[in-house]
């Protein structure tokens, strides 16, 4: 494991904006790739073409394309996850009722956004190493959705606030999940974020 941790780590990080353009255009054409013609096919070659950077720059950056990947899946998860979060801390203090409404539709765009990366890329990329396998939205906000549990505490009935968190999360995630892979779903979006919202309110609250 440690070794495959080491190969998919990146070689060095950008730190002036050129070399940070330079690795967002990298992951930008790795996510074009794997969107339009699957993983197999984002070589470090086919990635370089489309990015438009030579393959020397692609390896200056990342030993292999599952280095690439690895950033890729950090990348998404942690900018898909900050408006999720600023959703959260705006609704601290606002009745659950109110707040699930709003955040079930904000986390149905991001996955339905990230759709190639959240439900593909875990299960297509089996020589990333299982700390970035792991990073997902649910992992990285983790510590921002408890506060929001902690201050909504006395809304919800259930004595351990663990199991209410991850029943949630099996909940929000396979739910929204399921409803992507619907090729007709009976619902609109926002429809089945407002009975989600419903659902998970009624759980946490009676």
């Amino acid at each position: 494991m440690k070794a495959i941790a080491k190969e998919t780590a990146p070689r060095k990080l950008p730190t002036q904006p050129r070399a940070r353009v330079t690795v967002e255009c990298i992951l930008q054409a790795a996510e074009s790739i794997i969107s339009k013609q699957g993983y197999d096919y984002a070589t470090t070659n086919h990635i370089a073409e489309v990015a438009g950077v030579s393959i020397g720059t692609i390896y200056q950056y990342f030993p292999r394309k599952e280095a690439i990947l690895a950033a890729l899946i950090e990348d998404v998860v942690i900018k898909s996850s900050a408006p999720v979060r600023q959703q959260l801390l705006a609704c601290m203090h606002e009745p659950l009722a109110q707040c699930n409404p709003g955040i079930m539709r904000l986390l149905l765009l991001t996955r339905k956004k990230n759709a190639t990366i959240f439900k593909h890329l875990h299960r297509e990329g089996p020589d990333v190493d299982a700390s970035r396998v792991s990073l997902t939205p649910e992992t990285f906000l983790y510590p921002t959705v408890r506060s929001f549990y902690l201050h909504h505490r006395d809304e919800i009935k259930i004595e351990n606030l663990d199991m209410a968190m991850a029943v949630v999360e099996y909940m929000v995630v396979g739910g929204i999940n399921s409803y992507l892979e619907d090729p007709a779903p009976a619902l609109t979006d926002d429809e089945f974020a407002d009975q989600l919202a419903n659902a998970v309110t009624k759980y946490l609250t009676t």
